[in-house]
């Protein structure tokens, strides 16, 4: 019998105190698989996607009663820098970074453990193709033996990459995202370093060869071209929208996958997941989606206030709130 394919898109709803520990981060990724585990089953090859930035949050580990009361973001981090003074100056000190460069550095070690460590398990544990969003990391060395990571930073360098995990909890890909939102990742906010559009890369898996286009880098017609070359016929597109889902923002929206699927024909099908919530003052909105451009008998959908668009196969009901969208590949 022919294995089930299926494609979910996770629309998670993060709150800070989700990132007090390990423990409450892995409780909060295990909430959101207790309820796409009953779509799985033993014949299914399936691929998982949570939003963009999922793990960026655990900077905030371990220091979650220094930092629960702040109002802004920026006084969380402010909190956190004295919380770490020592260890961040001497990051800053040595790599010649930045305050933001700095913590991320500082901390970057703690990070990709508990981030690894938790989406492995959760790839094993499901027997899923898993990509775990994003997370703020600098590069390090590693080989595709999870438990065998060797963390080292490289140089000053911090950027938002995507993991692939299989189902065997192996790292299988990692994507840097090329184009940073303007005074939000870039100088103008956490200082993040652009990813090459050269090295851009396809991933295999038995659903079919995935390209990863993280959330600003879907709009971008040069990384779309690139991902299409070289095979991609799954486009994932972890993505967190730090603004209101008014009309116009929907419309904006429409530039990014689904434009994509329009441009480049050889795309069968799109994952879109979105963030929702606040981290302090920094809130999170948006309507998650999976598209297609195949002939799957599927009903047109559209964003919440736009005309229905040929293409949109599922969509979340509400931009606020968590949801999970699921397709089984014909």
């Amino acid at each position: 019998m022919a294995k089930k394919k299926i494609l979910c898109a996770v629309q998670m709803h993060w709150k800070v105190s989700d990132y007090q520990s390990k423990e409450t981060f892995e409780r909060k990724i295990g909430d959101v698989m207790s309820n796409v585990e009953p779509y799985l089953g033993s014949n299914t090859d399936a691929l998982v996607v949570f939003p963009e930035d999922v793990g960026t949050p655990l900077v905030f580990m371990t220091a979650y009663p220094w930092i629960k009361n702040a109002k802004t973001i920026v006084s969380a981090i402010k909190l956190l820098y004295l919380k770490y003074f020592l260890k961040i100056c001497y990051y800053g000190i040595r790599y010649k970074a930045g305050l933001f460069r700095a913590i991320a550095l500082a901390r970057a070690e703690d990070i990709a453990g508990v981030y690894i460590d938790v989406f492995s398990k959760t790839a094993k544990k499901y027997n899923v193709y898993l990509v775990a969003g994003s997370v703020l990391l600098p590069d390090f060395q590693w080989n595709r033996e999870v438990d065998k990571i060797v963390y080292k930073i490289t140089d000053n360098k911090v950027y938002n990459m995507a993991f692939l995990f299989d189902p065997d909890g192996n790292i299988t890909g990692i994507q840097k995202k090329v184009h940073l939102v303007p005074d939000l990742e870039d100088k103008g906010g956490f200082d993040l370093c652009e990813g090459s559009i050269e090295q851009l890369k396809t991933f295999d898996t038995p659903l079919g060869k995935i390209g990863i286009a993280i959330c600003l880098d879907c709009f971008k017609e040069p990384v779309i071209n690139v991902l299409a070359k070289k095979g991609a016929k799954i486009l994932v597109q972890p993505s967190a929208n730090c603004k209101v889902w008014n009309k116009e923002e929907q419309e904006g929206w429409m530039e990014g996958c689904w434009k994509a699927m329009n441009t480049e024909k050889s795309f069968r099908y799109a994952l879109n997941p979105m963030m929702t919530g606040c981290l302090f003052d920094l809130c999170f909105e948006g309507q998650s989606s999976i598209l297609s451009n195949t002939d799957n008998n599927e009903p047109s959908l559209g964003y919440k206030d736009l005309e229905y668009a040929e293409g949109f196969i599922r969509l979340s009901n509400t931009h606020t709130k968590e949801e999970i969208l699921f397709f089984e590949i014909p």
